[in-house]
């Protein structure tokens, strides 16, 4: 850091104090977003770098980590005329140390989000090193959505060991995008920038450690499905109705709380009963006692986990079918995303 850039920087610093806005802006004051991404700044663009003690430059809506009482590196800006160290916009993040390595990052709590739903972080990260070294370098989600330290030095590592982590970037010199998905146990996620790079020799090492082109983004369940269900509902699930037509078959239930919702469900052909209109026990019977998980269709995943009443719509039967099915919701219970179940439900289609 040179001694010019050190004084524009506490030159600015004074200024903003003086307006009363303050010497940055977090992840929870700001609210700018690029293209659904839930990240603030996510690509270092949107908000201007704010000075921290003693000589950094932080992006604005990020906080800076480090592991209490190891080394401190010294984060800065990067802009102007190195566009090969930018993954896109004019700006990216860079920390750095010269003979000493450390485990830091920034990090930025995001809230508003909806609980046990998945969400995925992605970020491109790159290394500059001495041959031989390990970057170490990785993004993560804390599912709590906890702040990692409110003044930099991180003294309980409990967040970190929690946190649910991407690969690790194994390349250097050279920009590797980097994913991970979690489910917030409640409202929040902490996304976390790592990294702990390692000597590969006995020189004298350094480390650049540079991040840029950030997002935050809800995806969808593995397979378009929920998690497969581990019990039974008991009355979560309740009021229960069909209607049924010959073209389509309307559902609806209702929660006992906020959850994500969707219906398992497997059409029958009846092979030797003519008469669907009233089916006996000794049809149903074995259904009930053939009951799995192998459920061949699903229907969309209802995110609205706001509302508490239900509807899906089956279609693409042939008249005169069975429709078995088992309505599926995963929500928050005690600090654990659990997936849970109602049913087997039967349904004979119009012939």
């Amino acid at each position: 850091m040179t001694p010019q850039r050190y004084i524009l920087g506490f030159l600015v610093l004074c200024t903003l104090v003086m307006l009363g806005i303050g010497p940055r802006a977090t992840a929870q004051q700001a609210e700018v977003f690029t293209s659904g991404n839930l990240l603030v700044n996510g690509n270092f663009d949107e908000l201007p770098f704010y000075w921290a003690y003693p000589n950094h430059f932080i992006p604005g809506g990020w906080e800076r980590w480090w592991i209490h009482g190891t080394v401190l590196p010294e984060f800065d800006d990067i802009k102007g005329g190195r566009e090969h160290i930018r993954v896109d916009g004019d700006h990216a993040l860079v920390y750095f140390k010269w003979g000493a390595n450390y485990t830091a990052g920034v990090f930025q709590v995001v809230h508003g989000l909806t609980p046990c739903r998945p969400y995925e972080l992605t970020m491109y990260a790159r290394t500059h090193t001495l041959a031989g070294a390990l970057p170490h370098a990785r993004i993560g989600l804390d599912p709590v959505g906890q702040q990692l330290t409110p003044d930099g030095a991180v003294h309980d590592p409990t967040p970190l060991h929690r946190t649910i982590w991407s690969r690790e970037q194994t390349e250097l010199f050279k920009w590797e995008e980097l994913s991970v998905t979690a489910e917030p146990l409640g409202n929040s996620l902490t996304a976390i920038l790592y990294a702990s790079p390692q000597p590969g020799s006995t020189e004298v090492h350094y480390y650049d450690t540079f991040w840029d082109a950030g997002a935050l983004q809800p995806v969808p369940y593995v397979n378009e499905r929920l998690p497969a269900p581990l019990r039974p509902a008991g009355n979560f699930i309740y009021n229960v109705n069909s209607i049924t037509s010959t073209e389509k078959v309307t559902l609806t239930w209702n929660l006992q709380a906020p959850g994500t919702s969707q219906i398992w469900y497997t059409l029958i052909t009846p092979s030797t009963i003519t008469d669907t209109t009233h089916l006996t026990h000794t049809y149903y019977l074995p259904i009930i006692s053939r009951f799995s998980l192998n459920f061949e269709h699903a229907t969309p995943v209802n995110y609205n986990a706001g509302s508490l009443t239900r509807t899906a719509t089956l279609t693409g039967f042939t008249p005169g079918q069975i429709i078995n099915y088992i309505i599926v919701t995963r929500r928050l219970v005690s600090n654990t995303c659990v997936t849970e179940y109602a049913g087997p439900y039967t349904i004979t289609t119009h012939p």
